[in-house]
């Protein structure tokens, strides 16, 4: 097995008077695939690789590599050295950071997750085979787990390391015409339902048989928490970013401190005891803090690295992406406020309205303001008078999210969370006016 912190030694070594960082970044990951009620894929991956800045005299250059032996590592970092001699200065290049106290965070490796068998797998993906096979539905899915760890050091005294478990069960379900979907991530596989999961998609797929064409316009709209969280982290990435907003290309860009969204509306990002923890430090090897992005509708923050914190003239949040790049830092880690009552009591209280099970195919059109398009999927259903009346054809949606999430009618207690953009815990949500732009049978 190789020693991470020996390799980073060795490289800071072969570095001499540069500046130097290293991130590590190691995986091991298994998933089990079913499609036609039968398995169809077993695989098991790991790797390990290494990313290296060097800086020196405002010049920096970027390498990677997947070979540490000593030949492997002599010739990274002699090309390495190579590319950061012929580098022309950048007057704004900041330093490597210095070392900082860094919080704990949570908890997120679970030994049980990680060394979960293949049998473990085949046998959830059975489960849900055979039950469609007996009802005459037709199952496709993955089951899978693995281990995420990452360190960083560099020659100034920082070293930070963290490993963290995922598992996740996804599983599709036709009916005929029909389709269900349901899907549930956590870092403890003990944490998933499978059963439940199971039971849920099933019950969508039958529901949504000989669904019927509506007429495109504005509905209300109940979002599950995965179809609130395909718009949301777009609202969250667009609009929280430091480097977006030191632009001008944030809709939070001049109007931190104004009621923006929905009084129904709050978020913040907490890597480190929020509802979607992770990581707690950021890419620069820096403490990620707890933000308040939105408070009852009230734009308060947005998320920062060193280089955009510099620029605003304020202080890190602990946000950085892997260095350099283009998008500047975003929020990974974000947890939306619950309300009150379940997804039902959301139904019960929409006169005429839509329910969506899933957003697909969702794409940013503008990003000044976060409108999107994408459609709805794998349940789809028209509720009238409190109840869920019958299944619709799917709808292609294109809606401004700042305008939508400023129309939140109601939100739930119950939440859920969702991979997608890092992770994100989100309620259920009923919203006024939403805009479905045409019908379609896919």
């Amino acid at each position: 097995m190789t020693d991470i912190k020996k390799v980073c030694e060795k490289v800071f070594k072969l570095a001499g008077r540069a500046q130097c960082e290293v991130l590590a970044e190691k995986r091991e990951g298994a998933l089990t695939r079913f499609a036609d009620n039968v398995i169809s894929q077993n695989v098991a991956s790991s790797s390990l690789s290494f990313s290296v800045r060097l800086l020196d005299a405002g010049r920096s250059a970027q390498f990677s590599f997947n070979q540490a032996d000593d030949g492997s590592l002599k010739r990274a970092v002699a090309s390495g050295l190579e590319i950061l001699r012929r580098q022309k200065k950048d007057p704004a290049l900041l330093p490597l950071a210095k070392p900082r106290p860094l919080a704990a965070g949570q908890a997120l490796y679970d030994r049980e997750t990680a060394e979960l068998s293949p049998s473990f797998r085949a046998c959830r993906a059975a489960e849900l085979a055979k039950a469609c096979a007996k009802a005459g539905q037709v199952a496709c899915g993955t089951v899978e787990n693995g281990v995420e760890g990452y360190t960083i050091a560099s020659n100034l005294g920082l070293y930070a390391e963290h490993l963290e478990t995922y598992a996740m069960h996804s599983v599709t379900v036709r009916d005929r015409d029909g389709s269900g979907w349901a899907e549930q991530p956590s870092h403890r596989v003990s944490e998933i339902d499978f059963k439940r999961l199971n039971e849920t998609a099933r019950a969508k797929a039958a529901a949504s048989r000989a669904p019927r064409e509506i007429k495109p316009g504005k509905y209300t709209v109940i979002l599950e928490p995965n179809a609130a969280v395909g718009l949301l982290s777009y609202l969250a990435v667009y609009g929280f970013g430091g480097q977006l907003y030191n632009e001008g290309r944030s809709f939070t860009a001049g109007k931190l401190g104004k009621k923006v969204l929905s009084p129904l509306l709050s978020m913040e990002d907490n890597s480190l005891d929020g509802g979607a923890p992770g990581l707690p430090f950021d890419f620069e090897g820096q403490p990620r803090t707890k933000v308040a992005l939105v408070e009852n509708g009230v734009l308060k923050a947005v998320v920062h690295d060193r280089k955009t914190a510099k620029k605003a003239r304020t202080a890190s949040t602990g946000h950085a992406l892997p260095q350099p790049n283009g998008m500047g830092p975003i929020p990974l880690n974000v947890a939306v406020k619950p309300g009150q009552g379940t997804l039902a009591d959301l139904i019960k209280g929409t006169e005429r309205g839509i329910l969506v099970t899933q957003f697909h195919y969702t794409n940013l059109l503008k990003a000044r303001n976060v409108e999107m398009t994408g459609m709805t999927r794998n349940g789809t259903f028209m509720v009238e008078n409190g109840k869920i009346a019958y299944p619709i054809m799917n709808m292609r949606f294109t809606q401004n999210m700042v305008e939508a999430f400023g129309n939140i009618e109601a939100v739930s207690a119950e939440t859920g969370l969702v991979a997608e953009w890092g992770r994100m815990r989100c309620p259920a949500m009923r919203l006024a006016g939403f805009n479905f732009s045409s019908s379609t049978k896919f």
